[in-house]
């Protein structure tokens, strides 16, 4: 139990992002597997043109193949972050890999609607005002960690989040920027010199692309193992807060 992050009742956004790259370092080969599997995705659509300047190179084909992928190991890949992150899992990367991607393939569907129902909460809130949409992530940012860690649907994890995050939301958000900070710095520093390499022709400009994607793929895991962490500090919070039962 994370001691740091309960200490005042209130989420702690920076225990919970020690506890994140402490996660990531103590099972880095394991994590390192995981990001690539998601980089398929990001490669995939990255190769289909979806992100060149001319309209006409897109493969509509490819686009369909990468949204797949995407949603798949993007599915997947949250399934491995939280149990990785909560148990022992991930601990010997080369035995437990494989195994671990075979059981998650019963939970993708719940997990895949759960990111479905929250993408579009979310976008219906900022099509509506911009400030309702945030709102809806705050609220319903730890759903897919409720639904992998306590196997709940769709409906149940996005009501057991809102539970969850209430009280909590203004230090979610400040989660949510401090994120947003260290992602524009990847984006900045790792990401954009890579996408743009990778449009040198011949093989060069391939092997950038590669790199880029597995570049995506590590952010996805980090952003994957973050917010299971406030969902782990976040129960922990409401167990603690929850009144004892009468006897």
């Amino acid at each position: 139990m994370s001691e740091i992050s309960m200490a005042s009742g209130k989420l702690n956004v920076g225990g919970v992002f020690n506890q994140a790259f402490a996660t990531l370092q103590a099972k880095p080969l394991f994590f390192v597997f995981t990001g690539l599997m998601f980089g398929i995705a990001h490669l995939a659509l990255s190769r289909s043109g979806i992100n060149g300047p001319d309209p006409s190179a897109i493969s509509p084909g490819l686009v369909l193949v990468g949204i797949l992928l995407l949603l798949v190991l993007g599915a997947i890949t949250q399934i491995l972050a939280a149990r990785a992150t909560e148990g022992p899992l991930g601990t010997n990367a080369s035995l437990d890999f494989a195994p671990a991607v075979q059981a998650a393939l019963p939970r993708l569907p719940n997990v895949i609607l759960t990111t479905l129902a929250l993408l579009f909460l979310v976008l219906l809130g900022f099509v509506a005002l911009i400030l309702p949409g945030i709102v809806i992530f705050l609220m319903l940012c730890v759903a897919l960690p409720a639904c992998i860690l306590e196997d709940l649907s769709p409906i149940a994890a996005l009501k057991r989040s809102r539970e969850l995050t209430r009280g909590n939301r203004w230090r979610l958000l400040g989660l949510v920027l401090l994120n947003g900070l260290i992602l524009i710095g990847v984006g900045v520093v790792v990401s954009l010199p890579l996408g743009l390499a990778s449009t040198l022709p011949g093989p060069a400009g391939g092997v950038f692309s590669i790199i880029s994607s597995a570049v995506e793929g590590f952010v996805g895991v980090f952003i994957a193992v973050l917010y299971t962490h406030a969902f782990l500090d976040l129960r922990r919070l409401h167990e603690a807060s929850a009144p004892a039962p009468l006897i």
